[in-house]
This record gives structure tokens, sequence and C-alpha cells, in this order.
């Protein structure tokens, strides 16, 4: 019954399991005190926590997920520490991040109950602690809640950034093939393929490979009922390319996989689209609001009220997450600083005298752009420029996405991100 009295999280100490004696009144009631962790055991506690406003149901689910967490954690630290040069540290600094608070912050300095309904009832995007986005999301229809958790951290975008700054892409060459625009395609395979073939011909052969792969992916799942470890045979290979040798075809599918992990990892560092799902490009969030098709404001207009409403959420939010004061006042200030000149983990946990895990914990720079974004595209919306952006939920997430960006990211190379300005300014008038 480990699974669910013991939750595992990084301290200070680094990673530790620690009891949730609490839990056991929420076990005796559903008389499995003994019981193993099992499915029909998880979807008794989840259904528990949405009959009932009360946090232990979902306490006990997120020490079940740490356990899964950790698990994939190790495995993978495992697998790649010796070429990648990963932190298991750091890598749990995104998925083992909840306390065991039956609290959740809501806002700067908000909280409310940590329950079903209020983590149901939350904006859209990543929550903390991770648990929590791994419970709101979860459809028992699909999968056990272990293998949720797994699927969801290996999906985590600041996670997978970090993975690409270290060259590691956790995504099979074929879903990548797949996840890759054609403008992707063609940079990469222009930058580091040497091959007889050219590139107009790898491209070609790319172009010709989403819907086959599609097709065999479905009927690999309703096969075998997995969604991982499908790999071409030759019947697939010989109709993608009938005038070739089928090896050929897996050779050169391989090598443009392997130019686009290249293209993006080397470039990891510079954008954070880049770091999120591969094939997808920069957004400027100008681009969401009315068409040039339309009569409206001008491009330098909508810059305006986009600075101007980011600036306004800044200046809202970011004070109260500055001004933490106690014994953590001086390091959370030495952080902050050296993140604004554009510092990443490892010099700053060197400079401030701390772990690259303390590091990612303390400062999670993503997590407050978003709290930002998600403000400053509310008062876009109600602009007649962006109401576009409020007639659907996918175009409200890209706002707050693009905004996001925005905001971490400098318009023109040797710029500072906004964010990282704002910090700069704030802690050089404090």
């Amino acid at each position: 019954m480990g699974e669910y009295q013991e939750l595992i999280q990084l301290t200070p100490e680094g990673i530790r399991s620690r009891e949730q004696p609490l839990v056991m009144s929420t076990l005796a009631a559903l008389g499995c005190e003994t019981a193993e962790p099992c499915r029909s055991l998880d979807l008794d506690l989840l259904e528990a926590s949405q009959v009932k406003a009360d946090p232990l149901p979902l306490l006990c689910l997120r020490c079940r997920i740490s356990h899964a967490l950790h698990g994939w954690l190790l495995a993978t630290y495992k697998v790649h520490k010796a070429l990648h040069g990963i932190e298991v540290e750091v890598m749990a600094s995104y998925a083992l991040d909840d306390d065991g608070e039956l609290t959740i912050r809501t806002g700067p300095s908000e909280t409310a109950p940590f329950t079903y309904a209020q983590i149901a009832s939350m904006p859209a995007g990543l929550i903390s602690p991770f648990s929590a986005e791994v419970l709101r999301s979860y459809d028992s229809a699909l999968c056990g809640l272990p293998h949720w958790s797994r699927l969801k951290i290996q999906a985590h975008n600041e996670l997978k950034a970090y993975f690409r700054q270290h060259g590691l892409l956790l995504i099979s060459d074929w879903a990548l093939l797949s996840n890759s625009s054609p403008t992707r395609v063609r940079q990469a395979c222009a930058q580091h393929v040497r091959s007889r073939a050219t590139i107009e011909a790898l491209c070609a052969l790319h172009g010709r490979y989403g819907l086959p792969y599609e097709a065999a992916k479905l009927s690999y799942k309703q096969a075998t009922g997995k969604a991982s470890g499908w790999q071409p045979d030759l019947a697939f290979l010989r109709a993608l390319a009938p005038d070739q040798d089928p090896f050929t075809t897996s050779d050169q599918l391989k090598a443009i996989a392997l130019a686009i992990r290249q293209l993006l990892t080397i470039r990891a560092s510079k954008s954070l689209d880049e770091a999120a799902a591969a094939g997808f490009e920069a957004i400027d969030p100008s681009y969401l609001a009315a068409s040039e098709q339309e009569q409206g404001p001008s491009g330098g207009e909508l810059k305006a009220l986009i600075d101007a409403a980011l600036q306004r959420a800044m200046d809202q939010h970011m004070p109260q997450v500055l001004a933490t004061a106690g014994k953590n006042a001086k390091l959370l200030r030495c952080l902050w600083a050296g993140w604004a000149e554009g510092l990443t983990n490892r010099p700053l946990a060197d400079r401030c005298n701390t772990s690259c895990g303390t590091v990612s914990k303390k400062l999670r720079p993503s997590e407050h752009a978003s709290a930002i974004a998600t403000a400053a595209a509310m008062e876009l919306k109600r602009h007649p420029a962006f109401a576009s952006c409020g007639q659907s939920v996918e175009a409200a997430e890209r706002l707050a996405g693009a905004l996001r960006n925005h905001l971490l990211e400098p318009e023109r190379e040797g710029d500072i991100a906004p964010l990282r300005r704002w910090v700069q300014h704030h802690l050089s008038q404090s």
C-alpha cells in the first residue's frame, strides 16, 4: 500500500519518499488498507474525490502518481545520463514538485482546497504541482493512472526543452517524421544530411510518409492495443518508394529523422517553440488578431496593444512573485537576477550556491509567463481586433501561448526578452 501512502518528492536533500499518515482514514473508509495498488482502487479513489469535496482521496492518488513518475525518471536517467549528461534532480523538478499540501495555489498568493472540483475548474495549461495536471486530464477509458502519468510527463514541454538542451529528443524516428513540417524537414536536410539522394528527393519521400504512417499506426494500435512500438515493415517501405530497395528507403527516413534531431537540439536554446512539439513554427501574437484583409489597427498599433496588456499583467503578477521574505529572500533575488541576465540552470546554481533542482523549483519562469499571458489574453480578447480569439478554445489557447513565448523570447537577436527586462528593471528599483 506504499504507493497510496508515500509521496515521492524533490526536497533540498534530494529525492525522498515521505509517508502521508492522513490518507489512512480514506483508505480505511474504502476498506482497502491492505489492498494492492490496482486500477479499480484508483477509480474508487477518483470517484470518491468527485463525489465529495475532500482532498484526501486525491492525496492517495498523488502518492500513486509520484511512484509512477519516479520510476520513469530513473529509467530515463539510467538510459541517457552517460551520453547526454542529464541530471535526475533537474528532471525531478518538473515532475516531483508535489509537497503533499491539502491546498493548491490558484494565484501568486491565493490558495484553495486541493479538490477535484478545484483543479478541474482551473484555466487550461500546466498547473502546479504536476500531479494536479495529471489528475485533471486523466481519462480512465484510455489507460491506467500510472501509464497516464508517464505519458503526461513525456509530453511536458519544459522537460522536453531541458532534454533538447542536452541533445535528447524522446520521440521515435517514425513519430518525429510525422510531426515535422515540410519546412522543418527541408531546413534539416539542407543543413545536416549527407546523402547521395538530393534534398528534393528526400523532401518528396517525407511528403509521401504522413498519411501511410497514420494508417499503419492506427492498424497497429487496433491489433496490439499499444500506442507505441510501431516499426515500418518491408511492405510499408516498398509502398512508400516502389522504385528503390526498401532498406534504402529506411536508411533515408532515418537520415531525415537524424537531421531533424540535430536541427532541433542545436537550436533548442534559441526558441521555446523549438523546445515544444516538433513541426510547429513560431507564432507572432499580432498574427492572431484581425487579418490583413480586414479593416483594423495597423501592425504597430496591435503591437502597442499587446505590449500594454502584457505590461499591466506583469505589473500585477510579478511583484508578488519577487516579494518573498525570510531566509529564502536572498537566494530568490540572486536566482531572479541571474535569470534576468540570461543565465541557464547550471551557471545560476553555481552563482547562487545551490542545486539545479532548486533553481528549477524556485524560478519556474515559464509558469509565471503562462499566468501573465493568460491575464493579458483575457484583456486583449475584449478588444475588437482580437475578438476572433475569443470565439474558440483553440484560438484562445493559441493567443495565450503566443503571448507566453513573446514574454520569454527576444524579438531580435541581441534584445532582452520582455519578462527578463521587467525583472531587471524591478530588481534595480528595489
